[in-house]
């Protein structure tokens, strides 16, 4: 008999239990999962076309190697018009430069989680996620759909559905072609003169600022090396990091642009990239410095094996190819990243007929070895642009690697435009560049 009381009582206190559990669930959530995010949906809509100027979207490509990208976005009803800092070409002479207006369309959707989709083609946004080829079916490998994480009035904050980056939504105070032309002079500004240094609480990094990625090597407390890389992207008064990065116990993820000294700097850490010298300047420039030949007279701003070496290339090229090189440089890749994964090459201008002017391109490094002796290691990296078809280039290739290193002389160490190149292993290997 007790243990039957016991049994009833227990019973007793379980239905209460559960009565009171129910209870507050429905109290917790007096609406469906379904009403919940319906609720979710439309507000989202509304913050979405609230403002009359549109939303800056930070945007990171790919697996962020490529670093971020600056679009504008005005939504009104399912359409979306947008900008960018991208400078489209296709291949049947269309031009789209940054700053053009492309309209789409887009959707906020329920898949388990509130969804932003851009499920209709927009030249520009989805360049980093269209198919490059029967091979190539994923591009760049980029989100077009992104999952709601953060939504407030003037930010949001949204993950890629596939392949997870962050992307930061903030709401525009001024019209999206001026911010964007803001955007674009900053990244003139800086990307002109990379900066190679990075100084955080008096503790100096070498550093490499190529393709919106800032790279550098630190040292962790087992004394191993730990290489790091960290994409950014440009604003208009300077640049804003992926994420917050810690370096030697300090953290930043903003820097602004200080117009007094060209130095960039952390807005609220003892962080600064001071301007760079003129060797600084030369290794990750953001032009092309052009050798000067005369293929008739059998001359260059070069030593002579090396001419002649150009000049067999150039007879091969003209034979093979019914083509003629117009143009020989090193420095930044004019088809990166839209077309090439390299930064920096050494490329040429192969004039076909006068109807067409190939880009060729092999991928090359320049890391600075000493500043005081001004001595640079100049080193291929892996073919570019087009190279398949032109590899009667590799003797050119293979000459310049066995040389390096190589001193550099300047015609000005503030802001140069000619530099002549003397290999340190043989001092009769030398050529000239001038910058354009």
């Amino acid at each position: 008999m007790m243990k039957k009381i016991y049994y009833i009582l227990f019973l007793l206190l379980a239905g209460f239990c559960f009565n009171s559990c129910v209870s507050e669930e429905e109290d917790l959530f007096d609406k469906s999962a379904a009403e919940r995010m319906n609720e979710a949906l439309t507000k989202y809509k509304a913050i979405l076309q609230d403002d009359p100027q549109g939303w800056v979207m930070e945007f990171y490509p790919s697996d962020r190697s490529m670093g971020g990208y600056t679009y504008t976005a005005k939504f009104d009803n399912g359409k979306v018009d947008m900008t960018s800092e991208l400078s489209l070409n296709s291949s049947s002479g269309d031009k789209w430069p940054a700053g053009t207006v492309v309209t789409s369309y887009y959707r906020v959707i329920s898949e388990q989680s509130a969804l932003l989709t851009f499920d209709t083609y927009n030249l520009l946004f989805h360049f980093f996620s269209e198919p490059r080829g029967s091979s190539d079916v994923d591009g760049y490998a980029s989100d077009y759909e992104f999952v709601f994480m953060e939504v407030s009035e003037d930010r949001i904050v949204l993950k890629g559905k596939k392949y997870g980056n962050k992307m930061v939504m903030t709401k525009l105070t001024e019209s999206a072609g001026s911010y964007m032309q803001k955007v674009l002079d900053m990244q003139k500004k800086m990307a002109a003169v990379p900066r190679m240094k990075m100084v955080v609480g008096g503790k100096e990094y070498t550093v490499s600022m190529v393709g919106k990625l800032l790279s550098y090597t630190d040292m962790k407390e087992d004394s191993s090396l730990e290489n790091i890389d960290m994409a950014y992207i440009y604003t208009p008064d300077g640049i804003n990091l992926y994420e917050p990065l810690t370096v030697n116990g300090i953290t930043f993820q903003r820097l602004v642009y200080d117009d007094a000294t060209g130095a960039i700097k952390a807005t609220d850490a003892d962080v600064s990239f001071p301007y760079p010298t003129a060797l600084e300047q030369f290794c990750g420039t953001t032009s092309q410095w052009y050798l000067s030949f005369d293929i008739a007279a059998g001359t260059g701003d070069m030593d002579k094996e090396l001419m002649d070496l150009f000049s067999n290339a150039y007879a091969i090229n003209k034979s093979t190819q019914y083509e003629e090189f117009i143009g020989w440089y090193i420095g930044a890749n004019s088809a990166y990243p839209g077309n090439d994964t390299n930064p920096y090459c050494m490329g040429w201008e192969s004039n076909w007929l006068g109807l067409q002017v190939w880009d060729v391109a092999y991928g090359y490094k320049m890391s600075i070895i000493d500043e005081a002796s001004k001595k640079i290691s100049l080193q291929s990296t892996a073919p570019g642009i087009n190279y398949d078809f032109y590899v009667f280039l590799d003797p050119i290739i293979e000459y310049v690697d066995a040389h390096s290193p190589y001193t550099v002389e300047f015609d000005d160490d503030q802001t140069p435009t000619t530099a002549k190149l003397v290999s340190t292993v043989d001092n009769k290997v030398w050529f000239s560049l001038t910058k354009q």
